[in-house]
Formats: structure tokens, C-alpha cells, sequence
């Protein structure tokens, strides 16, 4: 019997929206305007991808901690 608590994926919107701020950010200062489109087109994605690789990771330890059990 397995007494551990299973914690559930969550969502990335701190490092979602960390990315969106550190990219308009960096088009500030480089060219001197934002481009919010731009800022989104690459933030989503990237959000998207992190939270693939937290459930996949997740998944694999669920795999690998239910055959330790007694």
C-alpha cells in the first residue's frame, strides 16, 4: 500500500509570464519598442513545452516510485 500523496502538475504561469516580461523587455531595450504579439507567439509556447516536460517528469517518477513500493 503506497501512503505517499501524489502532487498534481501544475500549470507554469509564473514562468509563463516571466518569459512574456523578460521578452518585452528585452525588445525595449534593444529596439526601443515592444511587440506584445511577438512576446506572445514565443511565451506560449515555451509555457506550453514546460509544463509537457513537469507532467513527463512527473509521469516517469510515478513509473519508477510504484515499483519501490513493499
Amino acid at each position: 500500500m503506497n501512503t505517499m500523496t501524489k502532487h498534481p502538475v501544475t500549470f507554469p504561469v509564473a514562468e509563463g509570464l516571466g518569459i512574456f516580461v523578460g521578452i518585452i523587455a528585452w525588445d525595449l531595450l534593444t529596439d526601443g519598442r515592444v511587440d506584445i504579439a511577438k512576446a506572445l507567439l514565443i511565451a506560449a509556447p515555451c509555457t506550453l513545452a514546460w509544463f509537457g516536460v513537469r507532467y513527463w517528469k512527473q509521469k516517469g517518477k510515478d513509473k519508477t516510485g510504484s515499483a519501490r513500493t513493499r
